[in-house]
């Protein structure tokens, strides 16, 4: 691979429109006729992370979008299919299926799997207005997960697929873990698969994990986010709320590689509470006797109902909530609260400056700095009076941060932050103080084939970082042309991206502009 085959270069591709609907053969096609960036109008970029060694990715990891109708969302070479490769996957969106309207919202499940990991279900948002996302989602290794996280795999003895001696499965609080979890499975109990058959076996695999209510790396880690799309209320009825945790556990058993998904007899869950705990209810720390809704998820479609209440009891000098349950699934200790269809703005304020660059941003509660969703904690284009708003944002007071590093795991430095403010209801500003803008480093790139007059400017995204760290940042490049604050002169970096497969390079910047001419025959074969 030539040297600087950097990023970029690779990706600018051309669909030309049609009233008819494209399959996606049709769409690679397209590709191949020329070039024009006007395909890769909407892009999605997401990262798997392992929260417990975000410097190395989850392998092999299975992806499958659910509702992905009409091939809406594509990979990034136009094809229905999707890989992961070094822990990121790259979309783009058909430009059939784009936002139509301020209002309109283009919305898809994404389900992940990986040997080892517990899986993930988390949604995408496309609106008129968010074209470039991107989006890091945890995966949670239960032989190593992260700090605030704990699990207990234990194996029970049956006979004939009955359970005869009551068991227990414990995940402890210590160390780093402030709050344990207890499952109990009562004598006599019989198993049964998702279409209700009963499972025979000599032994039965449980499989514990329980996570804190407070950390990064826990808080993170949850499961649909904290503003999920679909919910089923008390009421039986499907409602838009927000959750407030007080703590989740994922609970998964097995009979002879078989899931169990249903009891004969209800199992009891108890979850220990952290008593600097915050209720959304009473506005103050959870106590004795408050009640504290239960909910189940379901990953692999991503529902969420109401369960139960629990109630809040001292026992043995801790805080638990105990409930019954005779199904399998995520189970959440969750306070909720009503959410808006859109925020009001929060307007960027960088005086005296056109500069831009992408900075690591976190929409939190005020109450306790934690992000409303995994969606309110990315890398945001942030420029003067660049206007930022939030779907499915909860009716509570939140504060904007912007930080100096590139992830929730390398924050790096806090930059700037809002007052609390009441996003659904009042616009707020922020200030990027000069400092967030030192020395910039451009580049303008030109890709061109050896044996052709043909050449583009491309635009799409790509990562970079200083060589020999470990810490990568996201970037976007529009028109052949990016510029980055966090780029020193005379310093070597490594780039990265994604294009059905990894594409590396590296180059030393120098000041100002960075004029970069690219030739090659790989790319010209296929875009021409």
């Amino acid at each position: 691979m030539k040297k600087y085959t950097l990023i970029i270069i690779l990706i600018a591709l051309i669909f030309i429109p049609s009233s008819c609907e494209k399959m996606p053969d049709e769409v690679v096609d397209d590709f191949k006729l020329g070039v024009n960036s006007d395909f890769l109008e909407y892009t999605l970029v997401v990262q798997f992370v392992d929260a417990g060694n975000p410097i190395t990715p989850p392998e092999n990891i299975e992806l499958k979008v659910l509702n992905n109708e009409n091939n809406g969302l594509l990979d990034s070479e136009g094809k229905e299919g999707f890989t992961v490769d070094n822990g990121i996957a790259s979309f783009i969106l058909n430009p059939t299926s784009k936002p139509n309207s301020p209002d309109d919202i283009k919305t898809y499940n994404i389900y992940a799997t990986a040997s080892g990991f517990l899986p993930v279900n988390f949604t995408v948002n496309f609106t008129k207005d968010q074209k470039d996302q991107n989006l890091t989602i945890n995966m949670v290794n239960t032989t190593s997960p992260p700090e605030g996280v704990a699990n207990n795999t234990k194996n029970i003895s049956l006979s004939g697929g009955t359970l005869n001696n009551t068991s227990s499965v414990s995940v402890a609080s210590a160390g780093n873990k402030i709050t344990g979890a207890d499952l109990k499975i009562n004598s006599g109990t019989e198993f049964y698969d998702v279409d209700g058959n009963q499972i025979s076996g000599g032994t039965l695999k449980v499989s514990l994990t329980h996570f804190d209510a407070n950390g990064d790396a826990s808080l993170n880690s949850f499961p649909g986010g904290f503003t999920p799309e679909s919910v089923i209320g008390e009421t039986g009825e499907e409602e838009n709320i927000f959750f407030v945790t007080a703590g989740f556990a994922s609970i998964d058993m097995n009979i002879a590689g078989t899931n169990v998904r249903k009891f004969s007899k209800p199992i009891e869950v108890t979850m220990e509470i952290n008593p600097e705990g915050y209720n959304l209810e009473t506005d103050s720390k959870i106590k004795v006797g408050d009640k504290i809704p239960v909910w189940s998820y379901e990953v692999e479609s991503g529902q969420w109902i109401f369960e139960k209440e629990g109630t809040v009891v001292n026992n043995s000098g801790k805080l638990k909530v105990s409930f019954e349950t005779d199904h399998l699934t995520w189970y959440n200790l969750d306070f909720y609260g009503r959410i808006c269809y859109r925020s009001n703005s929060i307007v960027i304020n960088a005086p005296g400056t056109d500069a831009y660059d992408y900075f690591y941003t976190e929409l939190v509660y005020a109450y306790n700095d934690q992000p409303v969703s995994y969606y309110a904690r990315k890398n945001m284009r942030l420029y003067n009076n660049a206007e930022i708003n939030f779907y499915r944002c909860p009716l509570a007071y939140c504060k904007f941060k912007i930080y100096s590093g590139s992830s929730w795991y390398n924050k790096g430095e806090l930059i700037a932050e809002t007052a609390p403010f009441y996003p659904c209801d009042e616009n707020t500003s922020i200030k990027l103080p000069a400092s967030a803008f030192p020395e910039v480093i451009s580049a303008d790139v030109t890709f061109s084939c050896p044996d052709s007059n043909f050449e583009f400017k491309p635009s799409y995204y790509f990562y970079y970082k200083e060589k020999g760290s470990y810490w990568w940042r996201y970037g976007y490049m529009s028109n052949g042309k990016f510029q980055s604050y966090f780029m020193t002169p005379g310093k070597t970096y490594d780039f990265r991206t994604y294009f059905g497969g990894l594409v590396e390079t590296e180059f030393t910047v120098s000041s100002g502009v960075n004029y970069i001419n690219i030739n090659s025959d790989e790319i010209c074969e296929f875009a021409l």
